[in-house]
């Protein structure tokens, strides 16, 4: 049910709580309205524009990547980024006052309002001269608007799988509005409806051919599958990554990397490799400088992150698998000890210089064989061979040697291969919250005062609303475990 608001929601894309990163600059080519989409030229600017919000460091050049990494068990800040994302994140410095989640918030709604404006202008005919791509810069706004509100989700919302998405989710918007006008929350279920409707509108208008730095259909079905899995959906989730690896490998549009090629795949210059179904696109004239994510993790930049002792160690205790060469070890002059690093992110000499112009992979096709995997698993009956094939798969191709037998085909085992496979992709947090596991951070380098135990029922296991929401819908519901101000 709507129930219509009038509220502050929309304009906390200006207040510092919201996030800072475009209240301190917000250049007018960023705003989108209706008005200002007349030609076909001014719609793929427009659609550009779209990644061009993606593209901040409070979303996915770090933000987004930091908080489904660090708020888990594989990787953890150092002690000497005090004051930095990474460690706020890490304690759960979390209230209504300072909800210390950068854009994550703003920054979406700022890409949901500019994409309905997008939609509007082709479906009211706007646009003056009609081009043969209109259909698809319509259905990337679509699949903008279910990326944005996807993310919103599973940061504000508590997993479906706590309450069957009972409780309260995002406002949900299905149109353009004016600053200060917003629907109240919805509940989760209702909010990953809202996903697979738009995600379903979206990949018929969406090209099938690569569209490097774009989301195409291909992008769009893989964050379906995803999408299905977060909400409990495993026959439709496995359904879907199936037939979208069958249509991959007949296409041949793209393909896992080989166990000679994997490192490779991670390099400064393989930008958009085979599996890069989405990725941010960084230049060298564009991009995050020093607060981009591959800096934070590079240890000659500020070497903010490095993996946890544990999952590295997990790591090492298979010598043969190949994601162990994307793992360094230095040691600091300050506390002489060894740290861990990931090297996904590498600098254009790989070791010795951080880069500003990393893609960030958002979707990859390495993802949609674990979410074959889980799906399958959970599903059971008929899917459950070939989801134990898509688990081997990636488990064969890390180490030819390995392969998962039935007997040891089971959750806990599917969740250990998205870790080792995913990890600094911001998938680890959500995975083991939206599966009611506890997540266990302590012993070895891990940092003092921080939470030990996390699941879904830890009281900020799920971002605050900022107070600043309260101010004109002081009834909107907050979080459970914080207050409004």
């Amino acid at each position: 049910m709507k129930r219509t608001k009038y509220i502050a929601l929309i304009s906390c894309i200006f207040l510092a709580s919201c996030g800072n990163d475009f209240l301190d600059r917000e250049p007018s080519d960023e705003i989108t309205t209706d008005e200002a989409i007349t030609q076909p030229a001014d719609v793929k600017n427009a659609v550009n524009g779209l990644y061009a919000l993606m593209a901040s460091t409070y979303y996915y050049n770090s933000a987004m990547f930091l908080y489904g990494d660090v708020k888990g068990d594989d990787m953890q800040p150092t002690w000497w980024s005090s004051g930095r994302q990474s460690y706020t994140y890490y304690y759960f410095e979390h209230s209504a006052a300072v909800p210390n989640s950068g854009g994550l918030w703003g920054r979406p709604y700022y890409i949901i309002r500019n994409a309905y404006n997008i939609i509007d202008a082709i479906d009211n005919g706007k646009v003056i001269a009609k081009g043969e791509n209109l259909d698809n810069y319509k259905g990337e706004a679509l699949a903008a608007i279910a990326l944005c509100y996807f993310d919103l989700t599973r940061v504000y919302g508590y997993p479906f799988a706590k309450d069957n998405g009972a409780s309260p989710g995002v406002p949900l918007l299905d149109h353009a509005i004016g600053y200060g006008t917003v629907v109240d929350r919805n509940t989760v279920a209702e909010c990953y409806d809202f996903i697979i409707k738009r995600l379903k509108e979206a990949i018929p208008l969406l090209s099938k051919t690569r569209n490097d730095g774009h989301i195409n259909s291909f992008a769009a079905r893989a964050l379906l599958a995803r999408t299905y899995l977060y909400c409990e959906r495993n026959q439709e989730a496995f359904e879907t990554a199936d037939q979208l690896i069958r249509d991959i490998n007949s296409t041949g549009i793209y393909s896992l990397a080989s166990n000679a090629n994997y490192v490779n795949m991670f390099a400064h210059d393989n930008k958009f490799g085979t599996e890069a179904l989405f990725q941010i696109a960084n230049t060298p004239t564009s991009n995050p400088g020093r607060d981009g994510l591959s800096y934070l993790l590079h240890w000659w930049g500020y070497a903010a992150v490095v993996l946890t002792d544990d999952f590295a160690q997990e790591l090492k205790n298979d010598p043969g698998d190949v994601r162990n060469k994307l793992i360094a070890t230095y040691q600091d002059g300050g506390d002489h000890q060894y740290y861990n690093l990931l090297l996904k992110y590498p600098g254009e000499k790989y070791y010795d210089v951080p880069s500003f112009d990393n893609n960030y992979t958002v979707l990859r096709l390495s993802e949609v064989y674990l979410i074959a995997a889980e799906a399958g698993l959970k599903a059971g009956g008929q899917y459950r061979d070939a989801a134990r094939q898509y688990l081997n798969n990636i488990v064969n191709r890390a180490n030819p040697n390995a392969n998962v037998a039935d007997a040891d085909f089971n959750l806990d085992r599917v969740l250990d291969e998205r870790a080792r496979e995913l990890v600094g992709e911001g998938h680890r947090y959500f995975d083991m919250l939206r599966n009611g596991k506890t997540i266990v951070r302590q012993g070895g380098k891990h940092l003092a005062n921080a939470p030990e135990s996390i699941d879904w029922n830890f009281s900020k296991c799920v971002l605050p609303i900022s107070r600043d929401e309260f101010i004109f819908n002081p009834d909107m519901k907050q979080n459970e475990g914080y207050g409004k101000d």
